[in-house]
């Protein structure tokens, strides 16, 4: 070879060089970006974990609330049989023997 081929092939290596480290820095900014990104996912994988214990918390209590309502007209229910029954004997008791 001659000494104009060693400076064309030489400076295509620069070249290349420069090309490589060109899309090296692309792939750094990326990959920081990347990094970034998982740190993000992580905390809002966290933050969902914690709602989702809340979530569970708040659905406890409510069926707790739904509860209340039932048990109530339960109690309402036995007022007033134990009513109706008290008023019969009442009743009765009055008719037969007063």
């Amino acid at each position: 070879m001659e000494n104009e081929d060693y400076a064309v092939s030489l400076e295509r290596h620069e070249q290349m060089i420069k090309s490589i480290q060109h899309q090296l820095n692309e792939l750094k900014s990326v990959s920081a970006e990347i990094k970034q990104m998982n740190a993000a996912l992580i905390e809002m994988t966290n933050e969902i974990k914690h709602t989702n214990a809340s979530l569970l918390s708040c659905e406890v209590k409510i069926n707790d609330l739904q509860k209340i309502p039932a048990s109530r007209f339960e109690k309402l229910i036995g007022a007033a049989v134990s009513a109706v029954v008290c008023g019969i004997i009442g009743y009765i008791i009055a008719r037969f023997f007063g």
